[in-house]
C-alpha cells in the first residue's frame, strides 16, 4: 500500500505542470536573456558611435568622449553638418534598406502584425548605422527608436535560427526591444512597458516572462559600462498641497493639445515629402529636411543631438522662460520636418524637450500669478514630458513609468498619473491615430493599441451550451428518429450507446437526405465534432475546433460513474458572446462604426 501512495505522489505533484505556463516558456526565456545581454551591448555600442559622429563632424575629432553639438564653434557652416547626415541616410534608404526610414517603432510592429515577426539581418547591421550618422550629424532625435528596432530585429533573427513558431519569434522580437529601451536609458520597467503596450498589446505570462528577463539582462549591461545612477538626476520635488494637482490636470490638457498637433503636422509633411518633386525622394527629402533643421540649429543648437544635456538642464531650472519656449518650439520643427522628410531617429527624447519646456514655462506662468500653490517648475517639465509622449505614442503606462525611472524621484509620481492619462485621453478623444500606428494605417494595417482579455478567454464553455437537447440511441432508425425526436431546438443531435457513451453527431439534413432509407443512426453517425468538458475556457475549446476544421461541439459530463454528454454548442452559440460585449459596449462600438464609415468615403 506504501509503494502504491508514494508512486502517485509525484503524478499528484505533477498533475497541474504546464497548465497555466507551456514548458517551451522555458527555452523562450533563456533565449530572451541572450537576446537582451545582445540589445544591451548593441544599445551601448550606437551611443559610442553617436559620440564619434558628433566628435567627428561637430569638433574635427576622433573620439568615443560624451559629447554634445551645442558647445560646437562652426558659426554659420554648422548649417551645412546636418544635411551630409541626410545624404547618406537617404542613399541607404534608397538603395539598400527602405524600413531604415523612420523612428523604428512602427517597423516593429508591422513586423508583428503583418510580418510573422520576420525581420532581416541587414536591419540589424544598417539600422544603427543609419541612426549614429544622422543624430551624430544632428539630426533631432533619440537613439532609443532605432535601438528598439534593431533589438527587435536582433530577437527575430534569434528565433529565425532556431526555428521557433511565430508567436515565439513575436516574443524574442518584443523581448529584443524591451531590452533596447532599458538599455538606453537604464530604465527596465519602461522597456517592459514598450514591449506590452506597443508591440505585444497583451498582458500573458507566456510572453511578459521572457521579455521581463530581456529586460533586465541589457539593463545590467548599461549598469556595467555607465553605472546605476539616473540619466536625468532632478532635485526632491514636492507639491504645495494637493490642490496643485487641478493644475497638473489642465497641464495634461494643454501637452494633449501639443501632442495632435505634432501627430497632424508630421502626417501632413510625411505626404508631402513622399511626393517631393526631386526625384529620387528618398534621397533629396532627408537632405532638404536637414538643411531646414541646420538652419534652425543656428539660432537654437540646443536642437541638434539627443538632447540629454538639454533634457538635464530643463529639469534643474536652468534655462530661462525664453529660452525653453524658443527651444521647444525650435525642438517641435526639428523633430517633425527631420522625421516627416524620410531619415531616421527615435521620438522619445524630443518629445521630452517639446513638453519639458512648454511644462516649466507654463509652470512659470501660473507661479507669477499663484505664487503660493506652484511649486518647482522643473517638476511641471519633468510631468509635461511625459505627457506628450503619452499622447503622441498612446502609451501613457509606459510615460509615467519611463519619467519615474529617469528621475527617481517617487514624489512625482501622483503628478505624472493624472497628467499623463489626461492627455492620453484628451489624444484618443481627437485623434484616431497615434504616432506609431498612422504609418501603419496608411499601409492598410489595422493596429488597436488597446488591449483586454478576449471573450473567449473569461468565458467557459457551459456558458454557451444548450443544455436541452435530444441524444440519440445509435440503434434507432432514422425514420423513428425524425418522427419521434425534435431536431431543431439544438441542430446537434450527439448518437450514444445504450449506456451513454458518445458514438457520433447528426444534424437535420443528416436524418432527412436518409429518411428513405433502412439505416440505422450508427451507421450515418458523424465525426466532425470535438469534445469538451466543465470548466475548460471557450478558447480551448475553439481552438480545438480549428484544429480539427469542426463547427460542433459536444459537452460531456459523468452521470452514474460514466462519461455523458449533458450539452451541445455549434459556432454560432459561441458566437453569441461577441453580441453580449457588442451590448454592453455599444456606444464605443457605433462610434467605430461610424469611424470606419468615415474613413471609407
Amino acid at each position: 500500500m506504501s509503494t502504491e501512495v508514494s508512486s502517485r505522489k509525484p503524478r499528484l505533484y505533477l498533475r497541474e505542470f504546464g497548465v497555466a505556463l507551456e514548458p517551451a516558456i522555458v527555452k523562450v526565456s533563456a533565449l530572451a536573456l541572450l537576446v537582451g545581454l545582445v540589445a544591451g551591448l548593441v544599445a551601448q555600442g550606437l551611443l559610442e558611435l553617436i559620440y564619434l559622429f558628433t566628435n567627428l563632424f561637430f569638433f574635427g575629432r576622433w573620439s568615443f568622449a560624451i559629447s554634445y553639438p551645442v558647445s560646437n564653434h562652426l558659426g554659420v557652416w554648422v548649417i551645412l553638418i546636418p544635411p551630409i547626415g541626410g545624404l547618406l541616410v537617404g542613399v541607404m534608404v534608397h538603395f539598400w534598406e527602405p524600413t531604415l526610414k523612420g523612428h523604428g517603432i512602427p517597423e516593429a510592429m508591422e513586423a508583428v502584425l503583418m510580418g510573422k515577426s520576420l525581420i532581416r539581418m541587414r536591419v540589424a547591421i544598417l539600422k544603427p548605422l543609419a541612426t549614429a550618422l544622422a543624430i551624430g550629424t544632428g539630426g533631432p532625435f533619440g537613439a532609443e527608436g532605432p535601438i528598439i528596432q534593431t533589438g527587435a530585429a536582433f530577437g527575430s533573427i534569434f528565433g529565425q535560427l532556431v526555428k521557433l513558431t511565430p508567436y515565439q519569434r513575436r516574443v524574442l522580437l518584443a523581448a529584443g526591444a524591451a531590452g533596447g529601451m532599458a538599455a538606453t536609458f537604464t530604465a527596465p520597467l519602461a522597456g517592459i512597458l514598450v514591449a506590452i503596450e506597443l508591440l505585444l498589446f497583451e498582458f500573458r505570462a507566456r510572453s511578459f516572462v521572457p521579455v521581463a528577463i530581456a529586460a533586465a539582462a541589457a539593463t545590467s549591461v548599461r549598469v556595467h559600462f555607465v553605472g546605476w545612477a539616473p540619466l536625468f538626476p532632478t532635485p526632491a520635488f514636492h507639491l504645495i498641497s494637493m490642490q496643485e494637482l487641478w493644475l497638473f490636470a489642465l497641464l495634461g490638457i494643454l501637452m494633449g493639445v501639443v501632442a495632435i498637433c505634432m501627430i497632424r503636422v508630421l502626417f501632413w509633411l510625411e505626404d508631402y515629402f513622399d511626393h517631393f518633386f526631386l526625384k529620387p525622394s528618398a534621397i533629396w527629402a532627408p537632405v532638404v529636411g536637414a538643411l531646414i533643421l541646420g538652419i534652425l540649429g543656428y539660432f537654437y543648437p540646443q536642437i541638434f543631438g539627443t538632447g540629454y544635456d538639454t533634457i538635464r538642464d530643463m529639469l534643474n531650472d536652468q534655462l530661462t522662460v525664453s529660452k525653453l519656449l524658443g527651444v521647444s518650439l525650435a525642438k517641435f520643427w526639428a523633430l517633425v520636418i527631420s522625421l516627416g522628410s524620410g531619415t531616421t531617429g527615435g521620438v522619445f527624447a524630443p518629445s521630452l524637450i517639446v513638453g519639458g519646456g512648454i511644462g516649466a514655462a507654463y509652470a512659470s506662468a501660473w507661479h507669477h500669478f499663484l505664487p503660493h500653490l506652484v511649486s518647482d517648475p522643473a517638476l511641471y517639465a519633468l510631468v509635461a514630458m511625459a505627457a506628450v509622449f503619452a499622447g503622441i505614442a498612446r502609451a501613457p503606462f509606459t510615460s509615467i513609468v519611463f519619467l519615474f525611472e529617469l528621475s527617481r524621484n517617487p514624489n512625482a509620481i501622483l503628478p505624472l498619473v493624472v497628467c499623463c492619462m489626461i492627455s492620453d485621453g484628451f489624444v484618443r478623444l481627437f485623434s484616431a491615430e497615434s504616432i506609431m500606428t498612422g504609418k501603419l494605417v496608411k499601409r492598410g494595417l489595422i493596429v488597436l493599441q488597446d488591449y483586454s482579455v478576449p471573450v473567449l478567454m473569461r468565458s467557459r464553455i457551459e456558458q454557451v451550451i444548450r443544455k436541452e437537447f435530444s441524444a440519440i440511441p445509435a440503434d434507432a432508425d432514422v425514420k423513428s428518429v425524425v418522427r419521434d425526436f425534435y431536431t431543431e431546438n439544438t441542430g446537434v443531435l450527439p448518437v450514444v450507446e445504450k449506456d451513454g457513451t458518445l458514438l457520433g453527431i447528426l444534424e437535420a439534413h443528416d436524418l432527412l437526405k436518409e429518411i428513405n432509407n433502412p439505416v440505422r443512426a450508427r451507421d450515418i453517425a458523424r465525426q466532425d465534432f470535438v469534445t469538451a468538458y466543465p470548466g475548460e475556457t471557450v478558447d480551448v475549446v475553439t481552438r480545438r475546433m480549428i484544429q480539427q476544421n469542426a463547427e460542433n461541439v459536444v459537452v460531456m459530463g459523468r452521470e452514474d460513474g460514466r462519461s455523458k454528454p449533458i450539452g451541445v454548442a455549434r459556432a454560432a452559440d459561441i458566437l453569441r458572446l461577441r453580441r453580449w460585449v457588442i451590448e454592453e459596449e455599444a456606444p464605443a462600438v457605433e462610434a467605430l462604426r461610424q469611424h470606419a464609415a468615415s474613413k471609407s468615403t
